[in-house]
């Protein structure tokens, strides 16, 4: 009879939660999102950069941080889950509204007021870098994050959002220091990420030999994953622009043609910064139609990828200009004003 009224009870209970608002019905308990695999409930236990604890009814599991998409809290505010889920989407503004919602509102745990600093310095540098900001604000609301939480499962992303702000704002020296924590994570395809990054910070400082030294060493990775190979395909990518760069343009298009042959053209990142380098090997060899094909794929077909697309149109504007196209010039330069007014491309003192 007692067991009878217990799994009432139960189901009853389990019958409430499934009718509450996601934010409420949530709110028992902290969940771990993995890349691959279930989602995992029950109490975090242990914060750190390298993995994240979690107790499930008395047992603790691990979970590294390079196989986690994201953690949600027990007790967090519906806004922090909106303005989570909006930074997924690309919709920074639309975070920051949501997370302007929680000022005056004390977080009940470290870890959500960590989460809340994290989206909020995150968002405000991922609209600098595009729709236009305050770098230096948004660089210093990240550097907050990362010296008040050393820990948090966020550390690397944002060493890797500094860097890429660093870039943005063309201070190429501080870029390389802020991408160096992400090299020393205990993960080959993160050390693979980091030198990357490293590497074309250092090419865009014109120090092509030392990028070069960084990208071979992705390169030379055993690492035979799919993301490792991803690594190794944009490590040519960027190895192609310093070829050109040094006078061997020729090795840097046969390289960069051969990626385009044997890879799927849905993999937009990659294809975006292929053709943007073949643009730039083939002005190097002084061949201006060519170039002007290579940035407009990126233009046409890849326009989703921000930085990219920003650096397309950077080359196209003075490329139609010098093909007396001086009306499409003029668009591809106010398409790049207007859409990345924050981008390191979007300056009237650049040179081709």
């Amino acid at each position: 009879m007692i067991r009878k009224l217990l799994l009432v009870v139960l189901v009853g209970f389990a019958t409430f939660a499934c009718g509450l608002p996601a934010a409420v019905a949530q709110s028992q308990f902290d969940k771990v999102f993995p890349i691959k695999g279930q989602i995992t409930q029950g109490i975090i236990t242990e914060m750190g950069r390298d993995k994240v604890k979690l107790d499930t009814s008395g047992l603790s599991r691990d979970f590294q941080v390079n196989e986690i998409r994201s953690i949600t809290y027990a007790d967090e505010p519906s806004e922090l889950n909106s303005a989570r889920n909006a930074a997924v989407r690309k919709s920074y503004s639309e975070a920051l509204t949501d997370l302007k919602k929680l000022d005056g509102m004390p977080p009940t745990r470290d870890v959500i007021r960590q989460d809340v600093e994290f989206y909020k310095a995150l968002s405000l540098a991922k609209l600098a870098m595009t729709e236009g900001g305050d770098k230096a604000a948004a660089s210093a609301a990240m550097l907050n994050f990362a010296k008040s939480a050393p820990q948090n499962f966020h550390f690397y992303e944002a060493a890797e959002v500094m860097g890429d702000l660093a870039v943005a704002s063309g201070n190429f020296a501080d870029a390389v220091r802020f991408y160096g924590p992400v090299a020393t994570a205990p993960w080959g395809d993160y050390q693979m990420r980091a030198n990357n990054a490293i590497g074309r910070a250092l090419a865009a400082d014109k120090q092509f030999d030392p990028a070069i030294g960084k990208f071979d060493a992705v390169l030379a990775s055993d690492l035979a994953t799919a993301e490792a190979v991803h690594q190794k395909q944009l490590a040519t990518v960027g190895k192609s622009v310093c070829l050109a760069e040094t006078g061997k343009a020729d090795q840097g298009i046969a390289a960069l043609q051969e990626i385009i042959a044997k890879n799927d053209p849905a993999d937009a990142a990659l294809f975006a910064r292929t053709y943007n380098a073949l643009g730039r090997c083939y002005l190097k060899q002084t061949k201006p139609k060519e170039a002007l094909q290579a940035f407009l794929h990126t233009d046409l077909l890849f326009s989703a990828e921000p930085d990219a697309h920003a650096e397309a149109l950077f080359y196209l504007s003075t490329l139609w200009n010098d093909m007396n196209k001086t009306e499409r010039g003029l668009a591809a330069r106010t398409t790049l004003q207007q859409r990345y007014a924050g981008s390191v491309w979007n300056n009237s003192n650049r040179k081709p």
